[in-house]
């Protein structure tokens, strides 16, 4: 048997950590001198030890690794927790990437401009327009952007001719990140007899007209808007006006659903006076 000392060095491993997983039970030493104190290890721990610092490295927590080693899992059952772990890390990654974009998109904006301004807001009037549609409330910004390639499969034999400009209406009242009352359409051509496909859960309504919007551009995701957004707040407590019905987006290029960062949308909000 060895002392900690000694097999701290064939195991590479701090004396301080083995203590430490001996204090919480995680691997405790073959044999511990009640006399003196000294621990000893044996080579047959060499293969418990590096499945723990294993473990660990795929970002287990102490007491997750502590019920794999002592329950002495199967293949298959370390593979499904493998898997979980998986997507755990995948989830952190999207957030830490959606986290990364809005650093970036803030740092441009000091450099562009330093401060939020409303000088890049407009008013204008919009006609009114007919849509064929698809509306569901979504918990998600990811299930939106699903709910847009629905709306394309649904549509398929209407978008063989020319390019149709999509939107979006957001109907909701005020904004949940995980209840969002959407609907996505495409604005058909004046004077279209086309009728949502059969079968289909479309539907052709009319976008009715609106006499004052207040119109931005954003590029980039529908997260990141409220840097967008603001502007249209300073725009509105500047004017005195206030927000007068369901906000739109225009995508003035069709969207990619797998680069939705890149996207240039018109962001519309109806105004009216108090």
């Amino acid at each position: 048997m060895f002392r900690i000392g000694e097999f701290s060095r064939i195991a590479r491993v701090s004396a301080r950590l083995l203590r430490f997983y001996d204090e919480i039970g995680l691997f405790v030493p073959a044999h511990a001198d009640s006399q003196t104190g000294y621990r000893y290890y044996t080579v047959a721990q060499l293969g418990t030890l590096n499945r723990i610092l294993v473990l660990k490295e795929l970002g287990f927590s102490l007491e997750q690794i502590g019920g794999i080693v002592s329950a002495n899992v199967s293949t298959a059952e370390l593979r499904n927790l493998l898997l979980l772990r998986r997507n755990d890390v995948e989830q952190a990654l999207a957030a830490e990437g959606q986290r990364l974009r809005a650093i970036e998109t803030r740092i441009a904006q000091l450099e562009t401009d330093g401060i939020l301004t409303a000088d890049d807001v407009i008013v204008r009037a919009e006609p009114a327009r007919e849509i064929l549609s698809l509306r569901r409330v979504v918990p998600s910004f990811a299930h939106a952007r699903a709910l847009i390639l629905e709306l394309r499969e649904h549509a398929r034999p209407l978008l063989r001719g020319p390019p149709l400009t999509l939107l979006a209406v957001g109907h909701s009242p005020q904004f949940e990140h995980d209840e969002i009352d959407v609907e996505f359409g495409f604005v058909l051509p004046a004077g279209s007899g086309a009728e949502p496909p059969r079968g289909t859960p479309l539907t052709r309504r009319t976008l009715e007209a609106v006499d004052r919007m207040a119109v931005c551009v954003r590029v980039g995701l529908p997260e990141d808007a409220h840097l967008v957004t603001a502007k249209v707040g300073q725009f509105l407590a500047l004017s005195g006006e206030t927000l007068a019905g369901p906000g739109r987006e225009v995508f003035l290029k069709p969207p990619d659903p797998e680069r939705m960062h890149e996207s240039v949308v018109e962001m519309q909000f109806a105004i009216g006076t108090a």
